[in-house]
């Protein structure tokens, strides 16, 4: 069993911590540099039906210096903080003589920021988390990269507790493959917010178009191939409908036109 410790109580440190304790994983500490954070984490950790293994309480602590009695350390912290917080982890002796393994999640931070040390990786969910809404980790694919074999293997072993594919890529394709989930999560997301306003308070019938069309893109190589709608075919009286609707709504009109054109243009690629 490995005993897991957290430095940071965000988002991720919330849905790892919660998913590795329930497969089995005994998590030590949380460490946060609000102690309310770490605090309010660790309640909802040593619930009794987020516990079901029986394992040991975890603890919320302001001394990171505990941290070390750990097998590894998850940094789930924003990529500023990465270098800073390790700073005083590379320090420590568990840490220093490699009993102790520290590996960051971020999806934009490069390995070699843990370099100073002799055991090091990354564990980097390819999913949006929140603390709000629940998700299985089944089926969030985990990027890898470690710095020799025994790292490796714990990181298989901890995606193996949670039931998750992994991929092991190096820091330079874990930064693309980031990159291209900021346009699949959160320039979507902007995107669905225009809508919204748009459609209000009828929005809730968008849903099932939403799903049906990420579902189709991904199943018929590129996504333009099954590309609808007035722009690829040119249907300029439409186009032209919407932008009068569009007129007092300026951010939502320029994106219109931008996406209009693009898609216009990717088609004309397409079949060539």
């Amino acid at each position: 069993m490995l005993n897991i410790s957290f430095a940071g109580a965000g988002n991720a440190a919330y849905r790892l911590s919660m998913s590795l304790k329930a497969a089995g994983c005994n998590v030590s500490y949380i460490w946060n540099r609000s102690f309310h954070a770490s605090q309010t984490l660790a309640k909802i950790l040593n619930k009794p039906e987020n516990n079901l293994h029986n394992l040991e309480n975890t603890e919320a602590t302001e001394d990171i210096n505990l941290l070390s009695e750990s097998d590894i350390i998850l940094l789930t912290l924003s990529d500023d903080s990465i270098e800073k917080i390790f700073e005083t982890i590379s320090s420590f002796e568990s840490v220093k003589s490699g009993k102790t393994i520290v590996c960051h999640t971020s999806g934009a931070t490069p390995l070699s920021v843990l370099n100073k040390i002799p055991h090091f990786g990354v564990f980097y969910p390819l999913m949006t988390l929140s603390k709000t809404k629940p998700v299985d980790m089944k089926l969030v694919p985990f990027l890898l990269e470690s710095s020799d074999k025994k790292t490796h293997d714990v990181l298989v072993q901890l995606s193996d507790y949670l039931g998750s594919e992994y991929k092991e890529c190096d820091s330079e394709e874990r930064l693309r493959m980031h990159l291209a989930a900021v346009f699949v999560s959160n320039f979507v997301n902007y995107i669905l917010g225009l809508a919204y306003d748009i459609s209000a308070p009828n929005h809730i019938f968008l849903m099932p178009l939403a799903t049906e069309t990420v579902r189709k893109a991904f199943l018929y190589g590129h996504p333009a191939h099954v590309q609808t709608g007035p722009a690829i075919r040119e249907d300029i009286s439409t186009i032209n409908k919407h932008l009068e609707i569009l007129k007092e709504m300026e951010e939502h009109k320029e994106v219109y036109e931008l996406m209009t054109k693009y898609i216009g243009e990717s088609s004309k690629k397409i079949k060539k």
